[in-house]
């Protein structure tokens, strides 16, 4: 099981080192995760859920926030309807500075509570070119691109 931490005032994790992420509360947390939160939506209109969106599906254990010392992830589980695999997804991570490998710091760490807890896939999305790279030097696998058109 996760150690429950809040982050403290200063937005930092109130721990003496947090070594690796944390699942915390989302009501403890909210309005430090919520301006995370704006700021992707900010960033990719194409996401269609809203803040509070994230929040019910914390709330409710449908999704994960945990918190490192540079920022946050929400996690969430998908099922394929198909073969029934689950697959821990990395659905949201916000860092306070951007350009210190935040997004991929922690890979290690979530694939390997997705295997403690019997999913079959870890999978991210990014609109983000620069993570392409990274990934698929490590290991993944690129599945699909998705374009959209507004009609």
């Amino acid at each position: 099981m996760a150690e429950v931490q809040e982050i403290g005032e200063a937005e930092v994790v109130d721990t003496v080192e947090a070594v690796n992420p944390v699942i915390v509360p989302i009501r403890n947390n909210w309005e430090q995760v919520r301006v995370g939160i704006e700021e992707i939506l900010a960033e990719q209109p194409q996401l269609k859920f809203r803040p509070e969106d994230v929040y019910a599906a914390c709330l409710n254990e449908e999704a994960f926030l945990w918190v490192a010392p540079e920022g946050f992830v929400i996690t969430t589980s998908e099922v394929c309807q198909f073969s029934g695999a689950r697959t821990f997804l990395l659905w949201l991570a916000w860092a306070r500075k951007r350009g210190d490998n935040c997004a991929v710091k922690y890979i290690s760490f979530f694939e390997e509570v997705a295997r403690k807890h019997g999913f079959q896939n870890i999978e991210t999305r990014t609109p983000i070119p620069k993570l392409e790279t990274y990934f698929l030097a490590d290991g993944w696998t690129k599945d699909t691109v998705v374009y959209t058109r507004e009609l």
